[in-house]
């Protein structure tokens, strides 16, 4: 069915606006306001002196009649004098009746997002920001990325950091956290030391589920309100909207010093309430995919929005380049992404590359419910459309999910944990979804996120657990522990982008809640002693990322090394091997898996000729870019485990044939918890 089938009666019949001055537009001699509002019979501007009506002090300082301008749609008004931390809303009377809003394009809000707040954001930025800049990958395939909820990464006593920045933007600023007792390092201090090179946040903008004055609730924050707003429960004032830009900055600043790169997870597909939205209350029936009269249900929240209408498409473009230039974001994870348009996903690309070409763009190529989307399928962004979105534009690869672990939810199995079933997705995820043989989905491996686990359903620990019919939350068993580890090679020696849910590389658990997005902290927070007890897991993590950084084949970004590499798969085992032109790299490697409960012979076959020596940098007990031992021709590999072996002639030119170098504790020394530790476990 054609795109307009399912608009409401006012869609785009009305006149649009180019300009990029929607909002406020402040100084310190007067503050002009401007709102897009075609459908409005009258708007007046109220300026408040509080952030909410239930504050000391609150008051109304005055009431202004906007002007409206028929050819653009646009209301707008001019207040004379300095407003800076002045709130304000707007007043909208259409045909649907009179309500009060604060702005569409608000940039800062009181707390509960009851009202706008006129702020002078030169004076948000922390010392510095003027030098601070964009941690962006070359290729987007060089990053790779670590998920985390802002409040699970610091609100356990585990993490080391102050009491006041615990579940807070600020937690990400201080330095050197250990886990108590311990020299354990924690938070940012761990992340440095892991080697991931970004973290993506889940919602950090305002949203609606939590009571930002007590902060007690907890949610994922996928029920967006003010897009271009930081979440004020994340912050240590959340009356006074200056404060969370300023902390926000403040985490963006920090991270950056440390070479990582932040990502948003953002939500543009749907909003948290339509009755309550500024959307919804400033032009009614307008922003949103309608059927009939009835919003459409594409979200699976009550409402999809509707990004293929000319104003609300220029609002994700004008929202995601204030984030990208105001907040020096490097990427943008979209939520829920076939609820978009291509078109619209194209236009912002060209956008954020007008700003740095470099910054991230991917998403979930899949809705919540199908066939009510509100545009054609052939318009939207999944999996099928791949190849008419920019390469720059990832997907997430869920047959690569499926392939490795099963269902995400039940107890069934995949290839870690011994199913053949799934070994074709497994190749073709290995591959980047690129491949002309195996399947190509995509048009690069630039296209493919390769993960395993992710915010929603079990995480990775727990699904590896329910599929081996195990309750035993902090078992140290070593099949369940192989089965882990060979998810981590399959992620990180794909040549997609790779990503993981955060505490995935330490057994992360939530006792099995598969839904934790209002789930209280006891079970979502990040538990940081499980890195003493899974030290191992988390030394062969990092081996693996050192290796990734360490052989560009693995990071290339175009189907070069798709065409170049070399799969066998014999019905037990898999093995990608891959050449490399690259000066001061190795010259080839071969990654073997062996899914089996039984050792295997690693099948090594390429179409140029084979080294006659090899190296193992990673077996089934440790990982690292130093090599272990040499590799034998009549050496197994073990049962449930993974094998990379590198070219040792190339080896030794770069590296020496000194293995004393290494040394498998690294960071993580495998050590038994002391009883303070073992307390925290608890």
């Amino acid at each position: 069915m054609g795109t307009n089938a399912f608009y409401c009666n006012k869609s785009d019949i009305y006149n649009t606006y180019e300009g990029n001055d929607l909002g406020y537009t402040y100084t310190q001699d007067g503050t002009t306001f401007k709102v897009w509002a075609p459908s409005a019979e009258q708007v007046l501007l109220k300026l408040y002196s509080t952030g909410s009506f239930y504050e000391q002090g609150a008051q109304v300082l005055s009431i202004r009649q906007m002007l409206f301008d028929a050819a653009t749609g646009v209301w707008s008004a001019y207040i004379d004098g300095d407003l800076n931390h002045t709130y304000y809303t707007y007043v909208i009377k259409t045909e649907k009746g009179t309500c009060e809003t604060q702005d569409v394009y608000s940039r800062a809000v009181g707390v509960n997002s009851m009202r706008s707040e006129v702020v002078n954001l030169w004076e948000t930025n922390p010392e510095g920001w003027e030098n601070d800049r964009h941690v962006v990958p070359d290729k987007p395939n060089d990053a790779i990325i670590w998920e985390v909820h802002v409040r699970d990464f610091s609100s356990s006593d585990t993490s080391g950091v102050s009491k006041d920045h615990r579940g807070k933007f600020l937690a990400f600023t201080e330095k050197n956290t250990c886990i108590p007792f311990s020299d354990y390092p924690t938070c940012v201090n761990y992340l440095k030391k892991l080697g991931v090179t970004h973290v993506q946040l889940n919602p950090v903008f305002d949203f609606g589920s939590v009571n930002e004055a007590t902060g007690v609730e907890y949610n994922w924050g996928y029920d967006p309100v003010n897009y271009n707003v930081p979440e004020g429960s994340y912050s240590t004032d959340p009356y006074h909207g200056e404060v969370r830009i300023r902390e926000f900055k403040e985490m963006v600043k920090a991270l950056h010093e440390e070479g990582i790169g932040i990502i948003m997870d953002v939500v543009y597909n749907h909003v948290y309430s339509t009755k309550h939205s500024p959307f919804e209350k400033t032009v009614p029936g307008y922003y949103f995919r309608m059927q009939n009269g009835n919003f459409l249900n594409s979200s699976g929240c009550g409402n999809v929005t509707a990004s293929d209408k000319i104003m609300f498409r220029k609002f994700m473009i004008d929202s995601l380049s204030y984030w990208a230039s105001e907040y020096h974001i490097d990427g943008f994870r979209f939520d829920l992404m076939a609820c978009h348009d291509i078109e619209t996903m194209n236009l912002i690309r060209e956008e954020l590359d007008k700003i740095d070409s470099r910054i991230l763009m991917y998403g979930e190529p899949w809705t919540a419910n199908d066939g009510e989307n509100g545009i054609s399928g052939e318009d939207c962004c999944n999996k099928a459309n791949a190849k008419k979105l920019s390469t720059r534009i990832g997907m997430f690869n869920d047959d690569m999910r499926h392939g490795i672990k099963g269902g995400s939810d039940d107890d069934s199995k995949g290839f870690i944990q011994g199913s053949t079933h799934s070994a074709y997705n497994v190749i073709a995820g290995m591959m980047g979804a690129s491949s002309v043989t195996f399947g190509n989905w995509a048009n690069e491996p630039s296209q493919c996120i390769t993960y395993a686990s992710a915010h929603d359903n079990l995480t990775l620990w727990d699904k590896i657990l329910k599929s081996n019919w195990c309750d035993d939350y902090d078992t140290n068993d070593q099949l369940y522990l192989s089965q882990n580890k060979l998810s981590a090679t399959l992620v990180l020696s794909s040549l997609g982008i790779s990503f993981w849910l955060a505490g995935e590389e330490f057994a992360r658990t939530k006792k099995g809640d598969h839904n934790s997005y209002q789930s209280p902290d006891s079970v979502n927070s990040i538990n940081w002693a499980r890195t003493i007890r899974y030290a191992n897991l988390v030394s062969y993590y990092q081996g693996l990322i050192k290796i990734r950084k360490a052989f560009s084949p693995l990071r290339d970004s175009t189907t070069k090394a798709v065409n170049d590499g070399y799969i066998v798969y014999n019905g037990q085992s898999i093995s990608l091997t891959l050449k490399n032109d690259a000066e001061g790299e190795w010259k080839m490697m071969s990654v073997i898996i062996n899914n089996s409960d039984k050792p295997c012979e690693p099948q090594i076959k390429s179409q140029y000729d084979l080294p006659e020596n090899w190296y193992v940098v990673a077996d089934a007990d440790n990982a690292s870019d130093k090599a272990l031992y040499p590799f034998e021709q009549d050496m197994l590999i073990s049962p449930r485990s993974a094998m990379i072996i590198v070219d040792a002639q190339s080896y030794d030119k770069i590296n020496g044939t000194d293995f004393s170098t290494f040394d498998t504790k690294e960071d993580y020394p495998d050590q038994e918890p002391n009883d303070d530790i073992i307390k925290m476990l608890k």
